[in-house]
């Protein structure tokens, strides 16, 4: 018989015996503290969670809409204000304030016409841009059609009548555009 070294449990307890094993390492007592750490922190601040992003869309919707009503309600202060007191005239406005007050269609207005010229300018670049007599995507079809064809000439034999009529086309096309 062998004598054996094996220190096992004590009459039979292997729970014990494991929960032993798993105290005297490191990473059990890491680990343990952590999760301690995580209850205290659930218990300080019950139900707290982080929104999610739809409602920090919303909460930030409403602070955008409370920020528009509240300018727009001293909009209409200073609006009633400026009835009460009495019109002064464009001549007798201090000096250097050349500046005068922009009715809301004039604004808009404005922004229609800067929106306008932006999209003149975007198709008159895009108009520019030079295209290609010959399609690299044509000539990729060509040459996969050569080499495919020689593992099945069906196939690119095909491949290669479609890349030389999208080659014609292209050049047709940029002729025609001449």
């Amino acid at each position: 018989m062998v004598p054996s070294n094996y220190d096992g449990p004590s009459n039979g307890d292997y729970v014990a015996y494991v929960d032993k094993l798993l105290r005297a390492s490191p990473d059990f007592r890491r680990t343990q503290r952590s999760i301690a750490g995580a209850v205290q922190s659930a218990v300080a601040t019950p139900g707290a969670q982080a929104d999610s992003p739809v409602s920090q869309l919303r909460d930030k919707l409403q602070k955008a809409r409370e920020l528009v009503e509240q300018q727009a309600s001293q909009q209409a202060a200073r609006k009633q204000a400026t009835t009460l007191q009495p019109a002064v005239s464009p001549a007798a406005q201090a000096p250097g304030t050349g500046r005068r007050a922009v009715s809301k269609q004039e604004a808009q207005q404005r922004f229609r016409a800067i929106e306008q010229e932006i999209e003149s300018q975007k198709a008159k670049a895009s108009a520019d841009k030079s295209t290609p007599f010959i399609s690299p995507f044509s000539v990729v079809m060509i040459v996969a059609g050569i080499v495919i064809s020689q593992f099945a000439s069906g196939f690119g034999t095909m491949l290669v009548i479609m890349g030389g009529l999208s080659l014609v086309g292209g050049v047709v096309n940029k002729l025609k555009g001449k």
